[in-house]
């Protein structure tokens, strides 16, 4: 689509907007952002962010409400990631109780739940009273079949075991695992997390340096990107975003005026 301004585009299908840097899009509900390239295939996306390369493997069905990716950020099959929560100490704990129109359109689509469920005249929801965002760090990886709870940060760099039950924050470079989950080990030696959390390496475009690094060499290649970043040679990531909604079933792709980790690309 090049680099115009915003642009709006009708498709009928997610794997058409792979010119506009998106492998994937069937699974998106209500919209998505993102920063381009992101493989998402046919996962289940509701009002969600993804930073650039972020990728899910190409099996399974994930499911993500309100989750917000950052770049380079790899997510298994079969995980649920930030879904909706029920109030526990209410009469009851069906959406009919503390639901509005804005939050669930589809169900007051039939009468019989219009009839009984709350107007959105009703007042503050429950909904409003609970986090809604979760956050999935740069770099992080989520094991596949992970349980990740609504409002929940996963750190920079962390990892997240297979089948693991996430439902506290976890720390930047850490490795969890289990039900619930728990800190196992961390990646890296405390020094080393320290340099890579200063260094950002995800606001920077490492493409030109490809071929100069060894990837498997940690402390070697973390060397050579302080050295290129102390000598101004790292430069902004700053890839094209796009905001996509799906309307009748249409998929509706607009250009956005900047990459949505921009502020932070911008502090060279």
């Amino acid at each position: 689509m090049g680099n115009e301004g915003n642009l709006a585009v009708t498709l009928d299908s997610g794997r058409e907007l792979i010119d506009e840097g998106l492998f994937g899009g069937t699974g998106i509900a209500g919209s998505l952002q993102y920063e381009r390239p992101a493989y998402i295939y046919g996962h289940r996306l509701k009002d969600c962010t993804a930073g650039a390369f972020t990728y899910f493997n190409a099996a399974g069905q994930t499911s993500a409400y309100r989750v917000h990716f950052g770049r380079y950020s790899q997510i298994g099959e079969g995980s649920v990631l930030g879904p909706p929560e029920h109030p526990m100490d209410w009469f009851s704990s069906h959406p009919f109780a503390f639901t509005r129109p804005k939050y669930m359109p589809n169900i007051y689509q039939l009468e019989d739940f219009a009839r009984l469920g709350p107007d959105e005249k009703a007042g503050p929801s429950y909904v409003d009273t609970v986090p809604h965002e979760t956050f999935i760090g740069h770099e992080a990886y989520i094991g596949a079949g992970s349980f990740v709870k609504r409002g929940v940060r996963i750190g920079d760099g962390a990892v997240v075991g297979a089948c693991s039950v996430v439902t506290k924050d976890v720390p930047p470079y850490a490795i969890v695992a289990g039900s619930p989950a728990r800190i196992v080990r961390m990646r890296f030696s405390e020094s080393i997390v320290e340099r890579l959390l200063k260094l950002q390496w995800w606001r920077y475009d490492l493409a030109p340096f490809k071929n100069a690094v060894d990837f498997q060499q940690v402390e070697a290649t973390l060397a050579f990107f302080e050295e290129q970043l102390a000598c101004g040679a790292l430069q902004p990531l700053q890839p094209p975003a796009y905001r996509v909604v799906r309307r009748q079933g249409m998929l509706i792709a607009e250009r956005l005026s900047r990459p949505l980790h921009f502020a932070a690309a911008a502090k060279v």
